[in-house]
């Protein structure tokens, strides 16, 4: 009996262990698999260089829809010429096209914008020509295979600074900033659009309008494009200084009309236009120069605002406006968003994304259903090093928490985002030893990720990586110097999958 117990004590003692041991490696394996699970393996097979070794090529942009990859960069043939070159891929990157000469003029060409839509691949680049910069347009509707002549899309217009692109269905919008004219000073922001796949332009809209430099614009559209949001940046020319403000228009008719424009930004300046203006909706009609007063959010009296952004639901109810804000007298930067739940008729409120005592800057976004998910770098406490963050914000104004993504001992600049599937991909420059580019991958719902080296053998210096993605792959380009030249450079993954 006596042994019968102690048998009995020694069997529930290693039965306890056995049982606790077992607690842990069950534990432990689903920790892994969650981990696993919350990344796809992205296993890339082979390297593809875009560009041609003997130039050197910069600045690449991506399209893609289903698995057609759709590739523009720059290549410079000489300090006095640089051509728009174009290849794609029908077979999800298995093969690329033979380069194809867009610009093929002999000045320089510079900031392309590529976008798609079906079977049709739109195309816009900046263009000096005759010691005047233009915004020359090409389309394609045969899935890349051959393209239209050249459009002017700035004719009438000075000099052209920085533009965006835009393309739903057979809408084709085209906004940019350029001199009134090639004798004038004042930069504006102008609009045109198309309604038949790019076949042809309405006239061009002067949308800022105003006494002030408007710059650097950005588009976004509902799904179908019947609602048309524009932000830029408005700077006071007048100042020494100058200050700069976000302005912000909506069209709700396909851009037939456009409200006046407002500033969204944290500030209690207006903006106020020289001329009457046509407007479409009734939280806009007097034909004054109108004022809208915006509350302040930081309590600074000197800051100024740049870098904006838009983003739009699939119905376009939702507008998300992101912008880098200067705190002139902390020598601060923050990275602040401007909510609407109401098309844009009004922004209730001020969301202090980064919110650090450092410098926040390069601010992405990507929309999720409602949810805006952003990155940025940001030096944080310290002044010497750039971490990669990323935060989600709900259409509630909810703020999550934000998430060191690189978190290491190095430089991490330029981060770009992808959201594919439930599973959060970002991709950035690192320069913690050797320079190298960073996959960092995660799921929505969790903090915790997997960060992944690319090209840590490589002795090249990788800069602005772009992530995007195919049916069911996750691609990433950027722009690689070898000291000699730069090249453009594209990972071929395998098929993503979970673990």
């Amino acid at each position: 009996m006596i042994l019968f117990l102690a048998n009995h004590f020694h069997n529930s003692y290693v039965v306890e262990k056995i049982m606790i041991f077992s607690i842990f490696i069950v534990s432990v394996y689903i920790i892994w698999s969650v981990l696993s699970i919350d990344s796809f393996a992205l296993q890339h097979s082979s390297l593809v260089v875009l560009s041609n070794d003997t130039v050197d090529s910069i600045n690449p942009q991506f399209s893609t829809s289903q698995d057609r990859i759709y590739a523009s960069w720059i290549s410079n043939v000489n300090s006095q010429n640089s051509d728009v070159m174009f290849k794609k891929s029908d077979n999800d990157g298995k093969s690329f096209s033979k380069p194809i000469n867009l610009s093929n003029s002999s000045g320089i060409s510079n900031i392309i914008k590529l976008r798609n839509s079906k079977n049709n691949v739109y195309i816009t680049w900046e263009d000096k020509q005759s010691d005047q910069w233009k915004l020359l347009f090409r389309k394609s509707q045969d899935y890349g295979k051959k393209f239209s002549n050249v459009l002017n899309i700035s004719r009438g217009t000075g000099n052209v600074h920085l533009h965006d692109l835009s393309a739903e269905g057979k809408n084709v919008y085209v906004v940019w900033a350029a001199n009134e004219n090639i004798s004038s000073k004042i930069k504006e922001v102008y609009f045109r659009k198309s309604s038949n796949y790019g076949d042809s332009f309405g006239d061009t809209v002067n949308l800022s309008n105003t006494d002030d430099d408007s710059l650097d614009p950005h588009i976004t559209t509902s799904h179908d494009g019947s609602t048309i949001y524009i932000v830029w940046t408005e700077c006071d020319i007048k100042e020494d200084d100058p200050i700069c403000r976000i302005a912000f228009t909506k069209s709700l008719d396909r851009g037939n009309t456009f409200t006046i424009p407002k500033n969204v930004s944290d500030t209690t300046q207006f903006l106020k236009r020289k001329t009457s203006y046509h407007t479409q909706d009734s939280e806009s009609k007097s034909n004054n120069p109108q004022s809208y007063p915006i509350k302040s959010t930081t309590g600074e009296k000197e800051n100024y605002s740049i870098n904006p952004s838009v983003f739009t639901t699939f119905d376009g109810k939702i507008v998300y406006v992101l912008w880098e804000e200067d705190l002139l007298s902390t020598g601060r930067t923050e990275v602040f968003l401007g909510v609407s739940n109401d098309y844009g008729k009004s922004f209730s409120s001020t969301i202090n994304v980064s919110n650090t005592s450092g410098v926040s800057r390069l601010a992405q976004g990507q929309l999720v259903d409602e949810d805006l998910y952003v990155v940025w770098s940001d030096t944080l406490d310290q002044y010497d090093k750039f971490n990669v963050m990323l935060k989600k914000v709900s259409s509630k104004n909810l703020s999550g928490k934000a998430i060191n993504l690189s978190n290491n001992s190095g430089n991490s600049v330029s981060p770009s985002l992808l959201i594919k599937d439930d599973r959060i991909f970002t991709t950035w420059a690192d320069e913690s030893n050797t320079s190298s580019i960073w996959l960092w991958s995660g799921h929505v719902t969790g903090l915790s990720g997997i960060n992944t080296k690319l090209n840590g053998n490589s002795e090249a210096i990788p800069t602005n990586p772009v992530i995007f993605d195919t049916n069911d792959k996750a691609w990433i380009g950027w722009t690689e110097n070898n000291n000699s030249r730069h090249k453009i450079l594209l990972i071929a993954p395998e098929k993503m999958k979970s673990d």
